[in-house]
């Protein structure tokens, strides 16, 4: 075995970690990514039952960068999207929260600035805010019994 064998082979593994190191490290932020924008939805599902109800307009709707999308649970795409919303609690003083969600790429239009969503929000400071699912539509079903 000479030098350049070694030297070649030695840069092929350096080549080949670099290459999986890269690979794990996109897949990583992929599955951080996702989560952060997937853990609205989970506020959502866990305020159902004991949060106040209420109204919030919407102060503006942003993309990430990347134009994250996934597909949804029905097959249509599903738009990473950052809300800033403003709503009133029951106190009637004015609240805004910012909210990363993930919204049906045909239903993005109904959450342009000025109009209005359904949030549930808890009574913890800072209140935990969450789009009302059952009220306002984030994702559009395969079936109308969905």
């Amino acid at each position: 075995m000479t030098w350049s064998d070694i030297l070649l082979g030695t840069i092929g593994a350096i080549v080949l970690i670099a290459a999986l190191l890269f690979s794990v490290a996109l897949v990583w932020s992929a599955v951080l990514t996702n989560s952060e924008y997937k853990q609205e939805e989970r506020h959502w599902l866990e305020l159902r039952g004991n949060a106040r109800r209420g109204e919030a307009e919407v102060l503006g709707l942003a993309r990430p960068p990347g134009r994250l999308t996934k597909r949804g649970r029905h097959a249509a795409d599903m738009a990473a999207a950052e809300l800033r919303l403003a709503y009133r609690d029951d106190q009637g003083a004015l609240q805004e929260a910012t909210l990363k969600t993930f919204i049906d790429e045909e239903l993005l239009y109904g959450f342009v600035r000025g109009s209005k969503v359904h949030v549930l929000y808890s009574n913890a400071t800072p209140p935990v805010v969450a789009i009302d699912r059952d009220r306002t539509q984030v994702e559009i079903p395969s079936t109308t019994t969905a």
